[in-house]
């Protein structure tokens, strides 16, 4: 793997990956999806700073608020379910092609007290042809804490119809309404941490599955795939350890879907950063269900900053003892109206300018411990020496 040179101003730093933007003709702000190569999706990134190509830093936000235009409530027109595909419904925004590019379902919370759904939001100007979303939000509510989002932010538009689709191909999702706006705080959205637990291991009365990141994640929901076909209901528990030994639970409940009465395939979880995470399904005298799987899913949290025309920017992470920065750029951005273009992030790599900051004794503790060793050795020696010379005299 090749390195980067962040420069010497910023050698305490051990990561840089660079930002990947089409070049602007003036400033602009710019949006960018931080990976969980970089967060544990806590949202907290102390050791996060974004500097340009003459190593300057440049003030940064993250998942910014801004000033929102006025909210209005549409009615839902041709809603529906098909099974195997999901729910859906068209919104009528009338002929006057005001900008939106947010909106926030209406949901029958007694109907389906918990969820964790898919939603794609597609625009049309004839309701014939639709321009289908490349990109797919997550809504979620969880009954224990009453803790829900329900905003999905789209590509800015002044289509007057928009067809939002619910992606739960077993039951149909109570939608009641929607509103949409210019612009809200999206917050962070959920998106699937890599799975890396292995096929489950399978008892006599339950299925285990074993998640180890190479460094802490906090998910903050797991949901479970299954193919189309088996109805069950079972009990689930999320575990989390720091060493893979001890075990704490994050959160349980049932998982179930019925031929009548829709599924629920999705299990909130307690706030915590952790390396392990063990999902376990009993299935007491049943047969495992065929296919099951289970998905952890954690808040990505996007960063904005102010681009100038013809620059590159980078983003360093990986400070060993980070000392959060204070800017005022997600302050004036929440009075005031702004749009961002979304920009990608690369592959991270090593900072070449890397110099470890510690003190020499922390960096090299196994050193002090071999000084001591060596200096009680000595003494030994030294004490030995005398109490023969005091023998022989």
């Amino acid at each position: 793997m090749t390195a980067a040179d962040a420069g010497p101003s910023w050698s305490a730093w051990t990561t840089v990956t660079p930002v990947i933007a089409v070049a602007a003709k003036r400033q602009t702000y710019e949006r960018a999806r931080l990976p969980f190569t970089i967060s544990d999706g806590s949202g907290a990134y102390p050791d996060v700073r974004v500097i340009d190509d003459r190593d300057a830093e440049v003030p940064f936000a993250i998942d910014p608020e801004q000033a929102q235009g006025a909210t209005r409530t549409i009615p839902l027109i041709d809603s529906g379910f098909v099974e195997h595909q999901g729910s859906q419904a068209v919104l009528d925004l009338g002929g006057d092609g005001e900008l939106v590019d947010t909106v926030r379902l209406v949901v029958n919370d007694a109907a389906r007290p918990t969820y964790f759904e898919y939603v794609t939001v597609d625009a049309s100007d004839d309701r014939r042809r639709w321009r289908r979303s490349d990109s797919t939000s997550v809504i979620y509510r969880v009954a224990r804490d009453g803790a829900s989002d329900r905003t999905i932010p789209i590509a800015p538009t002044r289509s007057r119809w928009l067809r939002v689709r619910v992606l739960d191909p077993h039951a149909p999702f109570p939608m009641l309404g929607a509103e949409v706006s210019r612009t809200a705080n999206p917050g962070p959205h959920l998106l699937a941490l890599p799975d890396t637990a292995p096929p489950a291991q399978n008892t006599s009365h339950e299925q285990v599955w074993t998640f180890a990141f190479p460094a802490p994640r906090r998910p903050v929901v797991v949901t479970f795939s299954v193919p189309h076909g088996p109805t069950f209901a079972r009990d689930a528990t999320a575990d989390w350890s720091d060493d893979g030994r001890v075990w704490t639970r994050a959160g349980d409940g049932t998982i179930a879907r019925f031929a009548d009465g829709g599924s629920t395939l999705s299990i909130g979880l307690a706030p915590q950063t952790a390396r392990y995470w063990r999902v376990t399904v009993r299935n007491e005298n049943d047969a495992p269900v065929a296919g099951l799987h289970p998905v952890l899913l954690a808040a990505a949290h996007d960063i904005v900053f102010a681009a100038m025309p013809r620059r590159a920017y980078r983003v360093l992470s990986g400070e060993a003892a980070p000392v959060a920065p204070t800017y005022d750029l997600a302050a004036r951005l929440t009075h005031s109206r702004w749009t961002a273009e979304r920009v990608a992030l690369g592959t991270s790599i090593p900072n070449a300018s890397y110099r470890d900051p510690r003190p020499f004794g922390e960096r090299y503790p196994w050193l002090l411990t071999a000084g001591l060793v060596a200096l009680a050795l000595i003494l030994a020696g030294v004490a030995i020496r005398t109490i023969r010379q005091t023998s022989a005299a």
